[in-house]
Order: structure tokens, then sequence, then C-alpha cells
């Protein structure tokens, strides 16, 4: 190991280890453990553990009922609601794997990933379905089954008539080693593939998430304003695990999230980094920090990296209640744990911030740091961070040739590029396929994006390579200001060059009003990058 003592991980106090538990027992445990307890709720309704799990075998016969067998695929296509998350549960009883898509999606990419898929269904929100037409669907669905009231138009079964064709009768529970999520990778890096996520990998999240929060249990709620077919998902189920109560909103607006956190009910938020980012711009019109929101205790983030000013910033504002989660699609989180004490503004030996960090590995994760060849690093050295254990999901659903190269020996290679440091803690400094290479250099964005947001007046930024016949690529910063504020070319370069070697300084800023993001809120360097190499046949 690069650090040998940082795979041992850690576990929060008063933990006791737990062994994993498959996906689909957590669930009936928690129905009957928690049955008079409420589990999930929207803005049209709650249900307890008990009426969740009733209706999560309804939806689980009426599958069964079509034809569904182990194994079938449904797409999952709507905004937060208790309808997908009871689909999401029915699924999970019955053995079927679940295609969670967002809806920000294009239909064309849609397409793609359903051609790919080939799931027998489709579950999809009835308004958004009457928008944008059903040509995306491909032609072996049996049946399309439409969430939410009042769109007669909306061609297939309404959700509660297909719940209730269903019986609430008992089903054997899928295998371990089935499974549970077909998860769609973003597409940052070419086609998007399809990560198979077995019953034991959620199981080995639920536990691992459950050793490093802080302890939970029926009195938290969670609000979930991100996607419940990403990380907020995961989320909601170490709540259900922990017999909390699921509430979701339809889409994140900062406003209404910082009225919610205030209100008092939620204890567990989590967001991604450009949702915090928001919420915080929300937070500042409304007063100076407290060091606390409502009864917020728990905010855990991931999907992508913070940086290390957001989290001072978010600490000011939600105090020992910031926590980080790192993770992968072919990785389930929490590989490394950022801690709340560990939120402290500190360098390393080698100058980096600890905020910049994604934490300590966790416990049953182990972690290396390896070369292009696949060899260990010394202590401290840069290389790829790859990663074992129970948390490592299956591989990529039909591409052989691909899930050989990434799953291998046991380890699954995550495409980040990182380090140990002496204290143990993970950083990942960039994504092996960003890296700039200027006049020799090897540069990952990451660092010079963590020292130009460190302005005032920056919201985000995104530093990219554009080719340049003199330096092979010029590294080229983009910028987006809060409003309100002034921020020019000449001081982000001049910030750069008091704090990066000169080579690392941009040649080129480009203001923008947004930058590009994914539905889970990843900022899409490809487009900015293809907006730069159009009409070049080399990308480096």
């Amino acid at each position: 190991m690069a650090v040998a003592d940082a795979r041992l991980g850690t576990v929060a106090a008063g933990v006791t280890r737990m062994s994993p538990t498959p996906l689909a027992r957590l669930y009936t445990q928690s129905y009957a453990e928690f049955a008079q307890r409420p589990a999930i709720r929207d803005s049209r309704r709650e249900l307890t553990y008990g009426e969740l799990g009733s209706r999560a075998r309804r939806v689980a016969q009426a599958f069964r009922a079509l034809g569904a067998e182990r194994g079938t695929r449904a797409v999952l296509l709507g905004p937060n609601s208790c309808e997908w998350a009871e689909a999401y549960h029915g699924l999970v009883l019955g053995g079927g794997v679940r295609v969670g898509l967002l809806p920000r999606l294009h239909p064309a990419e849609l397409a793609q990933i359903a051609a790919d898929a080939e799931p027998s269904f489709v579950l999809v929100d009835g308004t958004w379905l009457a928008e944008n037409g059903k040509a995306w669907i491909p032609p072996q669905v049996k049946e399309i089954i439409v969430f939410g009231e009042g769109r007669e138009d909306a061609e297939g079964i309404p959700f509660e008539e297909f719940v209730a064709s269903g019986t609430d009768d008992e089903l054997p529970l899928p295998d371990a080693e089935d499974d549970a999520w077909l998860l769609y990778t973003s597409g940052s890096t070419g086609q998007p593939k399809g990560v198979r996520v077995p019953h034991r990998t959620v199981g080995a999240l639920v536990r691992n998430a459950r050793e490093v929060l802080p302890p939970l249990g029926p009195g938290d709620a969670a609000l979930h304003a991100a996607p419940i077919s990403h990380f907020s998902g995961g989320i909601a189920d170490v709540i259900t695990a922990s017999g909390g109560l699921n509430v979701y909103a339809p889409k994140f607006d900062a406003a209404e999230v910082a009225n919610a956190a205030a209100s008092g009910e939620v204890t567990v938020l989590p967001l991604v980094p450009t949702m915090i980012t928001m919420l915080l711009e929300e937070l500042a019109r409304r007063g100076e920090p407290s060091g606390r929101v409502g009864n917020v205790r728990i905010l855990p983030y991931a999907g992508s990296a913070i940086q290390p000013d957001r989290a001072a910033k978010a600490r000011a504002y939600f105090g020992e209640a910031m926590q980080q989660l790192y993770g992968a699609s072919e990785a389930q989180l929490p590989i490394a744990t950022l801690l709340p004490e560990d939120h402290v503004e500190t360098l390393n030996e080698r100058g980096l911030p600890r905020l910049a960090s994604a934490g300590r590995v966790t416990a049953h994760v182990e972690v290396e740091i390896v070369d292009a060849d696949r060899r260990t690093v010394p202590p401290g050295a840069t290389g790829e961070i790859r990663t074992r254990g129970a948390h490592v999901s299956a591989g990529y659903w039909r591409k052989p040739e691909a899930t050989a190269e990434t799953f291998a020996d046991g380890w699954v290679h995550t495409g980040d590029v990182g380090c140990l440091d002496e204290h143990g803690y993970l950083f990942i400094l960039d994504r092996r396929k960003d890296m700039i290479i200027t006049g020799g250099f090897n540069v990952y964005p990451r660092e010079i994006e963590n020292v130009v947001s460190e302005l005032q007046g920056v919201r985000e930024v995104a530093v990219v390579g554009a080719p340049d016949e003199r330096w092979g690529e010029a590294i080229t910063a983009f910028v987006s200001v809060e409003p309100g504020n002034a921020v020019s070319a000449g001081g982000v370069l001049a910030h750069c060059r008091a704090r990066l070697g000169g080579y690392k300084v941009p040649k080129k800023v480009v203001f923008v009003e947004e930058l590009p993001k994914t539905g889970t809120g990843k900022i899409q360097k490809q487009i900015l990058r293809e907006k730069l190499w159009t009409g070049l046949q080399r990308r480096v």
C-alpha cells in the first residue's frame, strides 16, 4: 500500500462494525422493525414503513404478472417522488434492475442509454412524457407506467392502477450477487457505460456509510433535493436502513431548500457541490453565518470536487455538519470520507490544503496509488487511485473489454489521479483524462481551479487545455462570476502567478454566464474542450 495505515479506515466513535446486508433484506428488515414510523414523503403524501413495504410488494407482484423475472431491467425517469421510491423498492424486492435516468437528459441521450440497457419496462413522469414523447423508448419495452396525476394525454398505465394490480404477497428475495442497479456513467469521458451494481454492493454502501456518518435513527429526516437516481439515492438507502424519514423535493431550489433546512425537521441534507454553492449564495442573502442552520447535523456531499474556499464557507454556515463522501460508479462511496473535524484550514507537507482532500480511507476499503504500469508508488507519490472491497461493482454491462481494463485482479481502477499524504488523507488531484500537457509538463486542472476559486467574486471555474502550436496545449480557464461582482482576466492571472508555478498559469481566461453541467451537477469539461478543439483531429 502507498501508505500502510491509510487503508485501515476510520469508524465513527461508538459505532459497531457490521457485516454488509444485501439491499432487499435491508428493506424487509426496516419494513418490519419500523412499521409504524414515517418512511417517505413528498408534496402529495406520506407513507409509513409498513405501508411502503405493502406497496413495494404489490409493485413487485405487478411486475411479475407482466412477465418480469430476476434481472429484468426497468427505466425510472422522473423527479424525486414517493412513486419513484415505491417503484424502486418494488424492483429491489422482486429482483428487478433499476435503471435510474435523469429527466434533464436529452431524448437522444435517453435513446442511446435505453438501447444499451434493453429495458422491459419504462416508468416515467406523465408530464415529462407528454412534453417529450416516447420516440426514445426502444421497441422491446413491454409496458410504459406513468407517474403523476392529471395527464390523460400521456400513454401508459397509471402508476396507481399498476400498484393496485399486484397482490400484497411476500416474494423470495434476490441473491446478494443479483444486480440491483444499472448505473450509467455521465459520459464525461466518452460513450455512457452501464455499471452493474449488485445487492451486496449497495449493502456495503449502506454499511460503510453508516459506520462513518454520525449515528442515524428513526428521529432523522433527510431532504432529497439532489436526484435520488444518483448520490442522494444512496443516502436514502442509508436512511431507510436506519428507520428515518426520506423527504423528496422534485427539484433543487435554493430558497426552498434553505427554508426547509431552517424549519427544524431536516437533520440530513445530501447535496452535490454545485448545489452547496447555490445554497450558500441564498443563505448569504439572508444573513451572516451562525454555524448552524435549523437542525441540520449531517450535510453529506459527493459527486464532484468542492473548492476549499467553498468548503470553508459551508462550514461557517453548517458547522460540524459538513462531511465529504468519495466514491465512483464503479466503486460505491464512501471509499474515503472527510470528517466534520477534518474541515479545517491546514496544509500538508506538499502545501495541499486538507479541505481539498477526499479524507481518509474508510473501513472495509483498500486503496492503492499506482503508476501507469499499475505498480504501487512510494508514499506521497502521485498516481492512479485503485480500490477493492465489497463496495466494488460487478463490471460494465455487456462491455467485457472495458470491464477487463477497469476491473483487474480484484481492483477497480478509478481513473482518478491522486496521492495519499503523510497523514493518510487521500487527495484526488484530477481525472487522468483531464490532465493537460503544456510545454512538456503534466498539469492537473484541479490545482489551478482551487487557486482561481479563492478570488472574491468567482462563482465557478473549469480549466481545460486548448490547442496551441507552441505549447501543445494552452491552459484555459472558464470562469463564471457571482452576480454583482467584477472579476477581470488580469486579476485572475495575477492571482495565479502569485500562487502557482509559471507553467501552470492560464494562458487565457474566458468568462461565461454558466458552466455546462450534467444532471447531477458535474461540470462538463468535454463540452468546453470541444469548443476549443473543433476541427482538429487530435484532442491532446
